[in-house]
């Protein structure tokens, strides 16, 4: 009997706690520390603004998700050059740091879909589980979006169509990863937020893992220097509090993308989307 080999790919990672009442020893899970063992670095958060707001009430949900932001962004300064086993402290009361897992997996996003699984973020795990279960009956997810705009794109530049999918290795060491779109100008992502509140939390991962991979792009610049590194994003239409809250999801990852200097565009037409990556890339 032959059993299926164990990825290769070592990582350890840390979690982002929140004590809501101080002293209760109850603590919840809203971010994630994850380091490779050949020192790529990816803090994410795990639970967008739209949950905490739900959670805790609009106004103390609103400074918890600006005070892990904070968190976030301290700890991806601080680990940038140190070993994830060093001590270090949240810079706000009431958040805490866990202590530190190791594990392994395909590449560094599959470690921190993991150690969110992992994490005691249920919610989480749960929605991962709903959306792997869910991802072919969906008008629209990750998949068919970039299929789309592919196709649209190819249907007028036949020759555009060697810059999708494509793979780079940034290292002999390191572990190559898949871009939707490189071409010698401009160089995307392709992702689509779900209708659905429910949805929105895996979302929020998946979408930053993206936003990290296009950062490890645009930084190696000796090898790429295109003029814009982009997620192109799927926006469902929708009224009443469902588009408040999708624009608030949006207004999130906007954040996310430019503290890195990176760009997000949204449209619900494939089309639409595939005319805006033939400017960018022409």
């Amino acid at each position: 009997m032959q059993f299926p080999r164990l990825p290769e790919y070592g990582y350890s990672w840390r979690s982002i706690q929140i004590e809501p009442i101080p002293n209760s020893g109850e603590r919840i899970t809203l971010g994630a520390i994850v380091k490779g063992d050949d020192g790529s670095l990816m803090v994410a958060k795990l639970v967008p603004a739209t949950r905490l707001k739900n959670i805790f009430g609009k106004v103390f949900g609103g400074r918890i998700a600006d005070a892990l932001n904070i968190c976030v962004a301290s700890a991806e300064a601080y680990f940038s050059n140190q070993p994830l086993t060093r001590d270090w402290r949240p810079p706000l009361d009431g958040f805490l740091v866990s202590e530190t897992r190791s594990s392994v997996a395909v590449d560094i996003e599959d470690g921190l879909l993991m150690a969110a699984r992992n994490s005691c973020c249920l919610a989480v795990s749960l929605e991962a589980d709903r959306e792997q279960r869910s991802a072919e009956t969906e008008k629209i997810n990750p998949q068919t979006w970039r299929k789309e705009i592919n196709e649209q794109v190819i249907l007028q530049r036949k020759d555009f169509k060697i810059y999708f999918e494509k793979t780079i290795n940034f290292s002999p060491s390191g572990v190559p990863l898949t871009f939707g779109f490189v071409s010698p100008r401009y160089a995307a992502h392709f992702d689509a937020i779900s209708p659905v509140r429910t949805g929105r939390q895996n979302a929020l991962v998946r979408a930053q893992s993206k936003l990290w991979q296009l950062d490890q792009l645009r930084d190696n610049g000796q090898l790429f220097q295109q003029d814009k590194f982009e997620l192109v994003l799927y926006r469902p239409n929708t009224e009443g509090e469902d588009a408040d809250s999708l624009g608030e999801f949006v207004e999130e990852l906007s954040y996310e993308a430019s503290r890195r200097e990176l760009e997000i565009y949204t449209s619900n037409s494939s089309e639409e989307a595939a005319r805006h990556v033939l400017e960018c890339a022409a």
